[in-house]
């Protein structure tokens, strides 16, 4: 399975009907058989089989998605532990609908049927004694959304984990469509973690993004960037002071071009000031490569502040209120020596005082820098 395929696994409420299957219900039954049963024959259930609220793996349902898995629902067969293998099919779902439960969230409440025989008596009676009871929907979804800033979750530039806290919100993932509905199964254990090769795949793309949020990759080389344009630069201070020279320049620029526009509209200012104007302005992508640099600065501080076992998630916060270029190299440089000191490296040479003692203890204190 690939990533826009999921298994979603419930304890399913499967309440067998005592009553005889309906004239309707047996016609939808007989539109999917090669000969027509009669009511006797068939064994019918009712099973939850999703709904929206959030479920551990921090994935949720919407209204919509139950909605379309009504329309693809006749038809979806039952099997085993998601085998898919033409012996392992014992039921069938013929209809389904969305039902709002007591908590104000919507259920899927699927019907499925089997017929009555030596072979399906066993699963009936399991059925009916309350062992069978867990099902999982295998299904294709459309996006998985963050629900903290609305991107797709994997294909988009989300920057949000789930189940990470943000300004006091969980974040999760929104099941947004659903392109398939391949099989309901019945499960001995429900929403297994790292079950199955669509789990696996899952979990590959969350630690890749976890890795990329994290700075493990790098996007834009910015002193690469400066060499191939013809930029002289010695080191990354001299190309963040670049950098901050070219943010401050777009600032001043952009307050300019609202000036000149507003004075235009007052006293018909010429466009030639306006082209003036945007000539001077650097390049965006020069901005945007600049902004990328400073979030690798940022994630560099934090992989040193794992290193050294400190409380990471406050130093996020920290950091992002650090807007200074002088103030975030301090931070930088005072980690990067903390990092040296904990981690020295080993002296080579045979005449190396090995009763030197280096202090890896020293407390950064955050509030002596410029924030």
């Amino acid at each position: 399975m690939n990533q826009k395929q999921l298994r979603k696994s419930i304890a399913a409420r499967l309440a067998v009907e005592t009553k005889s299957v309906s004239s309707n219900d047996l016609s939808i039954i007989n539109g999917l058989t090669r000969r027509d049963f009669s009511a006797e024959e068939l064994y019918v259930f009712p099973v939850l089989c999703c709904h929206t609220r959030i479920d551990r793996e921090g994935d949720r349902f919407t209204k919509q998605s139950l909605d379309d898995m009504v329309g693809l629902a006749k038809g979806v067969t039952f099997i085993f532990d998601h085998r898919w293998s033409a012996q392992g099919q014992t039921a069938r779902v013929y209809k389904a609908e969305v039902r709002q439960a007591e908590d104000g969230e919507h259920e899927l409440i699927g019907w499925a049927y089997m017929p009555k025989n030596e072979t399906t008596q066993p699963i009936i009676d399991a059925i009916d004694a309350g062992i069978l009871k867990e099902v999982s929907v295998g299904f294709g979804y459309k996006e998985l959304q963050c629900s903290v800033c609305k991107q797709s979750y994997y294909g988009g530039n989300c920057p949000h984990l789930r189940g990470r806290e943000y300004e006091g919100d969980i974040c999760f993932t929104w099941i947004n469509g659903i392109s398939e509905w391949y099989e309901i199964s019945f499960v001995a254990v429900p929403a297994q973690q790292g079950a199955g090769v669509e789990k696996s795949f899952r979990q590959q793309m969350d630690d890749e993004k976890e890795s990329k949020l994290k700075g493990g990759e790098s996007d834009v080389n910015l002193i690469e960037l400066f060499k191939s344009m013809g930029v002289e630069v010695k080191d990354d201070n001299h190309a963040l002071s670049i950098v901050k020279g070219w943010m401050a320049d777009a600032e001043k620029l952009k307050g300019l071009e609202e000036e000149l526009k507003s004075e235009q509209e007052k006293h018909s200012a010429t466009k030639s000031q306006l082209d003036a104007a945007q000539k001077e302005k650097p390049d965006s992508s020069m901005v945007a490569a600049g902004q990328k640099f400073f979030d690798e600065t940022r994630n560099s501080i934090i992989k040193m502040a794992g290193m050294l076992d400190e409380n990471v998630k406050t130093l996020e916060v920290v950091l992002k209120n650090v807007s200074d270029i002088t103030g975030l190299l301090e931070i930088k440089d005072a980690y990067q020596e903390k990092v040296d000191k904990r981690f020295p490296v080993t002296p080579q040479s045979k005449n190396a005082d090995p009763t030197i003692v280096t202090d890896t203890e020293t407390d950064i204190d955050m509030k002596q820098f410029t924030v």
